[in-house]
């Protein structure tokens, strides 16, 4: 079984990620997993240190007011997007599973439109923006 994890920027998404990830590898006979973040962001150093193949996207999160700085962030996720994509058709998962944070958005999209089947794990009580959309 071939599972992608995605979500980062936080500890609050990238540990539940780790906690899946690490289930799966004691619980599923040779699952493989690819942890997708971006390159940036707190995840591309925790994840590798848990030996979990990592890929790197680019992705930008959303300002809640206008703001010039959400049409690079615009530009970033498409960018990101196309990566996802990539990832995807070449890692070929069977679940995708995102835990948040802005980098999950385009990823998860990417394998819907792919007709992957994705989860979204959800641990707080009010649901970020990119697990709201």
């Amino acid at each position: 079984m071939r599972v992608i994890i995605s979500g980062g920027g936080t500890g609050g998404h990238i540990y539940p990620a780790l906690a899946i990830a690490n289930r799966l590898a004691r619980t599923v006979p040779k699952v493989q997993i690819m942890y997708v973040g971006t390159a940036g962001g707190l995840e591309s150093d925790i994840v590798p240190r848990e030996g979990i193949p990592f890929c790197a996207i680019r992705a930008g999160g959303l300002e809640r007011s206008f703001s010039w700085r959400n049409l690079v962030s615009l530009w970033a996720s498409i960018q990101g997007f196309a990566a996802s994509f990539r990832i995807i058709r070449n890692f070929r998962p069977e679940i995708v599973i995102g835990t948040g944070g802005f980098v999950s958005g385009p990823v998860l999209l990417a394998a819907r439109l792919q007709g992957i089947p994705t989860l979204i794990q959800e641990q707080n009580a009010l649901p970020g923006i990119t697990n709201r959309v």
